[in-house]
C-alpha cells in the first residue's frame, strides 16, 4: 500500500508543468561574463581548431534567410535556480554581510518534529503542540526578567529566527505535512515568499500552521506563526536596516492525561482516542506578538574583501536595536474538575479563566570598533570590541496585580582572532540597575586550530546569576498562588570539545556546578516552587561519530550524565540516537536515501506535570522501563521537490506496546506521516 501511495504521489507531482519563465534579458546577468544562449553558439564552426570546418550533415540544408529569421526571433531564457537566491540571519549581519547557499537537500528533512531532535530530545505530554521540557540537562543562559513560561518555546517564531533572503529572482516555498493513514493526529503547512524590490532591498514574507488532533482525546493544538520582514542595505553599503514583524497564536488542548494508568499493560479493547482523560475542554491559549527594528551605520573607512565583493569591512559600526514584544497568557477550563489534577480553586468555584500580561519595549545601542590589519592576506588577524547599553521596560498584570519596572544592563564582547589558527571571545552582559539589579552573565571562548586533518580544540566556560522567574516567587491563579522569596540561582560551567568535520567526530565535555537550584515540588497533594540549599554537580558527557560505507551512512550520537541530585533534576543517565541509511538514485533524478532512526534513554524518575501552570513537576517517583524506539523513512529530491514518507514508532509491540516520558501521559503510538516541500524561483 505504501508503495502504491508513493508511486501515486510521484505521478501527481510530475504533472506539474515546467516552470521556465522566458524573459528578455541582455546577455549578461550579474557579475561577471557568463551568457545565457549567445546567438554565436548557432555557428557549428566556433569550436573547431584552426578555424576547420565541420563536415557537412546529410538532410541539413539551413538557408541564410532562415537563419537571419532566427536570429531575429530567439529570445534569450533563464531558467532561475536555488543558485540565484543567498539567505541569512542576524547574527551574521553583525560585522559584515555574510551571505549562504539557499539549502535545498533532504538532510533533516524528515526530522520536522521540534520535540524530537536527534542532540536535544524533550519530554512530553504526549504530541507536536502539547508542553514538554528538555530531556538533558539544558540551563538557559539569560538574565532579568522572565516569566517562568517556556514550554511552548519551541513552537514560537522570535526575531532571531527570521531568516532574509537576497533574491535575484521571486522565490516561494511551500511546504505541507500530513498523516498518510488513520487519525490525522499531526499536520503543518507552511509558504514563505520573498524577492527584492531592488537590488539592496529585500521583502517577504512567511505564513505557518501546525494542527494537531492528537493520539488521545482532549489533546487538539492549533499553532499559527506569521511574519512579515524587510532587509536594506544602502548602495555604499554603510547603512543596513533590518525589520520584522511577527504573530504567534498557541493554542493547546490539556487532558489531565488518561485516567487508565495501566494502558499499555494490560489488554483493552478501548481505542485510544476514546480513552477517557481528566479533564475535558482545558485549553491553553497563548499570544506572542513581536515588532523589532534593528538599524546598523558604519563609520569612518570601509573596506571590500576583494574587487568583486559586495561585502563591506567596517572599522566603526554603530547600531540601534528597538524591540516591541506584548505577551498574552490565557487557560481556560470549564466544570469542576473532581480527579485532582486541578484541586484547589481559589477565585471561581465552577470555571477557571486565567490571565497573565506581559508588555516588554526594549532599546539597545551599540558601538563597535574593529582593527584589522592593511593586507587583504592578513584579514583573519583580527580585533573586535563591542560596547551597549540596553534598556528594558516590562508592564506585568496579572488577575488584579500589575507591576511596572524596568532594567539598565550594559553588554560587552571582545573578539580576537589570530589568523586563522586561533581566536578568543569574551561576552559580559550585567545589569546594574532595575529590578533585577546585580544579575549578570559572563562568558569566554577560545577556539584552537590544529590543522584541517586534525580538527580543532573548543574551550569554555561561563558564569550566570539569574534572578528567580516570576512564576517562583509571586503566583496568583484559580488552582496555585504563593508569594515566596528566593536567592538568585547561581550555574558554573566549564566545557571541553574537540570537533573534525574531515572525519565527522565530535566530542565535548561539560561541568555544571548549580546552586539554590529552583524547581516545582509536591506535598500533600499541594504544587509549589520550592529551592534547594546544596549544590549539584553534573557531568555532561557527548559524542557524535558518522560512519560511511559505499552507499550506506550510519549517524551515531551518544549523551551520558551523571548527577548527584538525580531526584531533584529527573534526567536521564544515557540518552543515545542512531540513523542507518541507503544512497539510491532512481531513474537517474530520484536521488533517494532510506533507512531508519533510534533513539533509546536509560530508565530516570520521570515528572509529573500541572496544567494549569504548564510547569514539570518532582511528584511520585516513578521510574517507567525503557526500550529503543525505532522510525522507518525514506526521502528522496526530485526537481524542485524534497518528499519525505516515514512511519514513527515502527518496533511498537516488539519490545512493548508504549511508554512514557511524562507520569501518567502515553507517548504516541505508531503512525505513517508524508512530507513535501516545493521551491519555486520564478
Amino acid at each position: 500500500m505504501l508503495k502504491k501511495l508513493f508511486l501515486l504521489l510521484l505521478l501527481a507531482v510530475g504533472y506539474y508543468p515546467l516552470m521556465a519563465q522566458v524573459i528578455r534579458t541582455p546577455r549578461t546577468i550579474g557579475t561577471g561574463n557568463t551568457r545565457f544562449n549567445d546567438p554565436s553558439s548557432l555557428n557549428p564552426n566556433q569550436n573547431q581548431p584552426n578555424g576547420q570546418q565541420q563536415p557537412a550533415q546529410p538532410k541539413q540544408e539551413i538557408s541564410v534567410d532562415s537563419l537571419r529569421k532566427q536570429l531575429e526571433t530567439k529570445k534569450d531564457s533563464i531558467i532561475y535556480t536555488a543558485k540565484f537566491i543567498k539567505v541569512t540571519k542576524e547574527e551574521f549581519l553583525r560585522d559584515s554581510t555574510r551571505l549562504f547557499p539557499l539549502d535545498t537537500s533532504t538532510t533533516n528533512f524528515h526530522r520536522f518534529n521540534p520535540l524530537y531532535d536527534p542532540k536535544s530530545p524533550t519530554m512530553n505530554t504526549g504530541a507536536m503542540g502539547l508542553a514538554y521540557r528538555p530531556m538533558l540537562f539544558e540551563p538557559l543562559k539569560t538574565i532579568g526578567f522572565d516569566l517562568g513560561y517556556h514550554f511552548f518555546d519551541r513552537y514560537l517564531t522570535k526575531p532571531e529566527d527570521i531568516i532574509y533572503y537576497q533574491a535575484r529572482s521571486q522565490f516561494t516555498e511551500m511546504y505541507m505535512l500530513s498523516t498518510t493513514f488513520g487519525v490525522n493526529a499531526e499536520q503543518a503547512f507552511h509558504v514563505i515568499h520573498s524577492q527584492n524590490i531592488k537590488p539592496n532591498w529585500n521583502v517577504g514574507a512567511k505564513y505557518a500552521t501546525n494542527r494537531t488532533e492528537g493520539y488521545y482525546f482532549g489533546q487538539t493544538a492549533n499553532n499559527l506563526n506569521a511574519s512579515l520582514w524587510t532587509w536594506y542595505e544602502s548602495k555604499n553599503k554603510r547603512y543596513t536596516l533590518l525589520a520584522n514583524a511577527i504573530f504567534n497564536t498557541i493554542k493547546s488542548g490539556e487532558n489531565g492525561s488518561i485516567r487508565n494508568d495501566s494502558i499499555f499493560t494490560v489488554p483493552t479493547v478501548v481505542q485510544p482516542e476514546f480513552e477517557a482523560t481528566r479533564l475535558d475542554g482545558a485549553l491553553h491559549n497563548w499570544r506572542y506578538n513581536t515588532i523589532n527594528i534593528k538599524q546598523f551605520y558604519n563609520i569612518g573607512k570601509q573596506r571590500f574583501a576583494s574587487a568583486d565583493s559586495t561585502s563591506a569591512l567596517p572599522t566603526q559600526r554603530v547600531s540601534y536595536n528597538f524591540t516591541y514584544n506584548r505577551q498574552k497568557y490565557f487557560f481556560r477550563n470549564e466544570g469542576v474538575d473532581t480527579t485532582g489534577v486541578l484541586n484547589n480553586y481559589y477565585i471561581f468555584r465552577d470555571s477557571t479563566s486565567d490571565s497573565t500580561l506581559v508588555n516588554h519595549l526594549k532599546n539597545e545601542f551599540a558601538y563597535s570598533f574593529y582593527l584589522r590589519g592593511k593586507k587583504l592576506s592578513f584579514l583573519k588577524n583580527e580585533l573586535k570590541l563591542d560596547v551597549g547599553l540596553v534598556q528594558d521596560f516590562y508592564d506585568y498584570k496579572q488577575v488584579n496585580y500589575q507591576s511596572q519596572f524596568q532594567n539598565l544592563s550594559l553588554k560587552g564582547t571582545l573578539n580576537y582572532s589570530f589568523s586563522d589558527k586561533a581566536s578568543l571571545k569574551v561576552d559580559l552582559q550585567q545589569i546594574f540597575q532595575g529590578r533585577n539589579i546585580g544579575d549578570f552573565l559572563y562568558q569566554a571562548q577560545s577556539e584552537i586550530k590544529l590543522s584541517n586533518s586534525a580538527g580543532r580544540l573548543v574551550l569554555g566556560a561561563y558564569s550566570q546569576n539569574q534572578s528567580p522567574a516570576i512564576i517562583y516567587e509571586r503566583w496568583f491563579s484559580n488552582h496555585h498562588r504563593w508569594n515566596l522569596n528566593f536567592d538568585n540561582q547561581k550555574t558554573q560551567n566549564l566545557s571541553f570539545a574537540y570537533l573534525n568535520p574531515k572525519y565527522h567526530f565530535q566530542a565535548k565535555a561539560e561541568y555544571f556546578l548549580v546552586s539554590n537550584h529552583l524547581y516545582f515540588s509536591s506535598e500533600n497533594n499541594i504544587i509549589e516552587p520550592k529551592q534547594l540549599g546544596s549544590n549539584i554537580n553534573l557531568l555532561k558527557l557527548s559524542v557524535g561519530k558518522d560512519f560511511k560505507f559505499g552507499k550506506f551512512t550510519f549517524e551515531n550520537y551518544l549523551v551520558y550524565q551523571k548527577t548527584d541530585f538525580e531526584q531533584i533534576l529527573r534526567t536521564p543517565e544515557v540518552y543515545t540516537f542512531h540513523s542507518i541509511y541507503m544512497h539510491q538514485n532512481f531513474f537517474k533524478v530520484l536521488k533517494t536515501e532510506f533507512g531508519f532512526d533510534v533513539r533509546y534513554f536509560s530508565q530516570y524518575t520521570a515528572p509529573s506535570y500541572a496544567p494549569a501552570i504548564g510547569q514539570f513537576y518532582n511528584g511520585e517517583a516513578v521510574r517507567f522501563n525503557t526500550w529503543p524506539i525505532a522510525d522507518a523513512w525514506i526521502r528522496t529530491n526530485w526537481k524542485r521537490a524534497n518528499l519525505f514518507l516515514r512511519y514513527n514508532y515502527v518496533n511498537k509491540g516488539l519490545f512493548s506496546n508504549g511508554y512514557y516520558t511524562v507520569n501518567r501521559y502515553p507517548m504516541p503510538y505508531s503512525i505513517a506521516q508524508f512530507g513535501v516541500k516545493w521551491n519555486f524561483y520564478d
